[in-house]
């Protein structure tokens, strides 16, 4: 739901506005539920989060459509590197 108020939520500019609807468009003709991103998201960070660590609330999944051709692009943001103890 989180991705629901960032797209939705306050007060946004005209080019933001367009950037949401063509998300709408994008998903309504390759034919995923809105819930099923979110779904695929999660089981994404789950197998991600066991071999590194991530910031999970930073995860974003989207379809794009580029030339005819429909990508789903995740962007998975590392967590920062912590410094052992002794180093």
């Amino acid at each position: 739901m989180s991705m629901f108020k960032q797209w939705f939520g306050g007060r946004k500019s005209a080019a933001e506005a367009k950037s949401r609807l063509k998300f709408v468009l994008i998903h309504d003709r390759a034919e995923i539920a809105p819930g099923m991103l979110e779904a695929i998201r999660d089981d994404i960070i789950d197998v991600i989060a066991d071999r590194l660590q991530i910031e999970r609330d930073r995860v974003a999944v989207n379809i794009e459509d580029e030339g005819g051709e429909r990508r789903l692009m995740v962007d998975i943001p590392l967590a920062p590197a912590r410094r052992r103890q002794g180093s």
